[in-house]
């Protein structure tokens, strides 16, 4: 199924009435995956398939085919998926075919993933009743004709063409490439169209290769493609300081060197030696007597400096007249010059000064004296003793240790416990609680549904509209009276909210509901024989002149009603098609349909073996236990909401279809949320905020208190809604 566009469930099958059971399914865990399905209480076959969205995320679909297959008798069924066509065949008749909007994933990259026959998972959930043979799961197109043999084929399928669409898509690509590589390719050989065969050179009459090189005179030439190009001819290196480029020579070289004193001097070197200034010639020394600059200071403050030639006056400031010590150095006068002596922090001869880095050293002029519990820190000149982490500054060079437990200088998480350490701390998540200590989340041990959150341990904060230990159930703000509408509606609840439904009688314009005319519109149930008159949200029957005229009274203006293309007598009842559970009453003309409550004494006293479909409450013994939440049970005729369907258990079996979504008021409906299962419009903000919400706390027991949004309250404390100015909450035990 994996390598093809089609793959076909095939079957033949008789199903017990009223029975909801899986026919075959690929399930992951408690999530289908691929699934086909028979409801006998809604008369409709299913096709659950998972769908992975751009983000990489599954997404459950289905599609719904009315049909009733649970009536006890045989039946050829065949489902062939192609791509995203979807086709049912009963008995060999094409029922229906529908385009999905969206494409079944079937890479079954699941490790878990198991294969069911006639029950959705390991949970015994959805049994079939009745008899299943002949299943097959075919791969490939026409998988229906293998029951079906007579059948017309599709030519190609959906899938196939699926399959050819992604061959063009490579084939646009390869294509594409070819097309690059071609360009790349022409590009290449028009540069080589531009180039000229190898030329040679004539010179002075003589042929020169291309490629050749000569010299001419202090010149290199080459040949080149035919064109002599000349540059200066490449000299061997020179290793003096003082090269000389001597005449009618190409190239410079080195002069002889001097040795003097046991010295060697190149040629070019200039040196005092003694009191003459010196100057090496070719290996010949040449030297001429210093000559002393002229002393501005009298003959009795000149003085006399061994080692140095010429005199000098007392007291001279030679730092004022310019120096060359370095930034980092000072500048000190001496007899008959000055010298430089590098700063504190810095080390050199005083024209040259760099950083010491004291911390590479303890102790010492030239180290640090930082103690135990510091890191010492090489600055520019000097360095600092810092503390380690956990420790506080004493002085310059000595920390203590911090107890960040007690003073709260720790990152530990709020359901964290703190224990100090010799210079840090260490974080332990709480009992209840799991993570690293820097953040701790909760352990829940039951799963938070409909988008609730798992906020302390083993507790679920539920989003507004659910209750529940695990979420599971809807909070009906209709039977509580925790809504808004407005007397022309009728509340009616949704999974997580309500919506206000105008009352028949109503219709919806914009946000309102108006008054219908059904005597001007002909809805009416009037007999033909009496007249309409429109009332606000009704209508009433009143006799006709005629009527009167004709029979002397008003007595023959006949007050039955038309219902169903019949004619019901007045306070005659009937039930209306397809709703057995509905008793609709005919009072002057007027008909009015209501559910009756159910009298549960009177089905006791028909004893347990009887079942009424429209009181299916009535019978305690048979329960359904929750898809997911093993400890939840739900008694027969309860409704829950799971994964966005509507499921109601009844006689120990549940089955789910879609929610239907009610019709948006508005053209910019809120984005849906993790739990949303419809799109809503904005609602007022201190609208159904303005009601009280009782929050429990999920547990038993007087003492308890409530916990909400990680706040724990007493039982009948009062607070406002974290998020919601307008809604006020209460902490009730239960």
């Amino acid at each position: 199924m994996k390598r093809t566009a089609d793959f076909t469930f095939a079957v033949v099958l008789k199903q017990e009435q009223a029975n909801s059971g899986t026919i075959v399914s690929f399930s992951n865990g408690n999530n289908r995956y691929l699934e086909l399905q028979s409801s006998g209480r809604r008369d409709e076959i299913r096709f659950h398939y998972t769908h992975i969205t751009a983000a990489g995320e599954p997404l459950m679909r289905y599609e719904s085919f009315p049909y009733r297959l649970a009536d006890d008798a045989e039946h050829k069924v065949a489902l062939t998926v192609s791509g995203t066509e979807v086709q049912l065949y009963i008995d060999c008749h094409p029922l229906y075919k529908r385009v999905m909007h969206f494409l079944p994933d079937r890479n079954f990259s699941a490790s878990n993933m198991q294969l069911f026959v006639g029950q959705r998972n390991s949970n015994s959930h959805y049994l079939f009743k009745g008899d299943l043979k002949d299943l097959r799961i075919i791969t490939g197109p026409y998988g229906y004709l293998s029951q079906c043999e007579l059948m017309d084929a599709q030519c190609p399928t959906c899938g196939q063409f699926l399959e050819y669409e992604k061959t063009l898509a490579k084939f646009q690509q390869s294509l594409l490439s070819l097309q690059v590589q071609l360009v790349a390719a022409e590009n290449r050989i028009t540069h080589l169209e531009k180039c000229d065969c190898k030329k040679s050179c004539l010179i002075d009459g003589t042929s020169k290769d291309d490629g050749d090189i000569w010299d001419i005179g202090c010149s290199q030439c080459k040949c080149e493609s035919g064109v002599v190009t000349c540059g200066p001819r490449p000299c061997p290196e020179v290793k003096c300081k003082h090269p000389v480029l001597e005449k009618g020579a190409c190239c410079p070289k080195c002069l002889k060197n001097c040795y003097i004193n046991k010295k060697d001097y190149e040629h070019g070197d200039k040196q005092i030696l003694g009191c003459r200034n010196c100057s090496c010639i070719d290996g010949n020394m040449l030297c001429d007597m210093l000559q002393c600059p002229e002393l501005k200071c009298p003959p009795e403050q000149q003085l006399s400096v061994t080692d140095e030639c010429c005199k000098f006056c007392q007291g001279v400031d030679y730092c004022s007249k310019g120096h060359a010590c370095h930034t980092n150095a000072t500048c000190l006068n001496l007899n008959t010059k000055y010298t430089c002596t590098c700063r504190s922090g810095f080390h050199g001869d005083g024209y040259e000064c760099s950083d010491i880095d004291e911390c590479a050293q303890q102790g010492g002029l030239n180290g640090n004296h930082c103690h135990l519990n510091t890191r010492c820190v090489n600055t520019f000149g000097s360095y600092v003793c810092e503390c380690v982490a956990g420790y506080r500054r004493l002085d310059k060079f000595n920390c203590v240790e911090v107890d960040e437990c007690k003073s709260g200088e720790h990152s530990c998480h709020e359901h964290a416990d703190c224990s100090n350490t010799a210079g840090s701390y260490h974080c332990r998540c709480q009992p209840g609680y799991e993570g690293d200590g820097y953040d701790c989340k909760p352990v829940c041990n039951q799963t938070c549904l409909n988008g609730g959150e798992c906020r302390a341990p083993g507790v679920c904060t539920c989003r507004a509209g659910y209750v529940g230990e695990s979420c599971e159930k809807d909070l009906d703000e209709c039977a509580t009276g925790v809504h808004r509408c407005k007397e022309t509606t009728n509340c009616v609840n949704m999974p997580g909210w309500y919506y206000c439904k105008c009352k028949p009688g109503f219709e919806t314009k914009g946000k309102d509901c108006v008054d219908i005319d059904e005597c001007y519109l002909n809805t009416h149930s009037c007999h033909p024989t009496a007249r309409c008159v429109n009332t606000q949200g009704h209508f009433e029957l009143v006799a006709t002149v005629a009527a009167t005229v004709r029979s002397g009274a008003a007595s023959n203006c006949r007050l039955s009603c038309m219902f169903e293309d019949s004619e019901i007598p007045d306070g005659g009842q009937i039930s209306p098609r397809n709703q057995p559970c509905k008793v609709c009453t005919c009072s002057r003309g007027v008909i009015s349909c209501v559910e009756p409550p159910c009298n549960c004494s009177r089905w006791q006293e028909r004893g347990s073996g009887a079942r009424d479909l429209c009181c299916p409450q009535c019978d305690p013994k048979e329960s359904c236990q929750h898809q997911e939440l093993k400890h939840v049970t739900f008694r027969s005729g309860e409704q829950w909401i799971y994964q966005c369907q509507t499921c109601e258990c009844l006689y120990g079996e549940f089955d789910c279809w879609r929610l239907e979504c009610p019709p948006l008021t508005c053209d910019n409906p809120l984005p849906m949320g993790r739990g949303d299962c419809c799109p809503r419009c904005p609602d007022d903000m201190c609208g159904l905020e303005n009601a009280t919400a009782t929050i429990g706390s999920g547990g038993s027991g007087a003492s308890l208190p409530c916990l909400y949004e990680q706040h724990i309250y007493a039982s009948g404390q009062t607070f406002k809604y974290p998020s919601r100015e307008c809604a006020t909450c209460s902490c009730k035990v239960s």
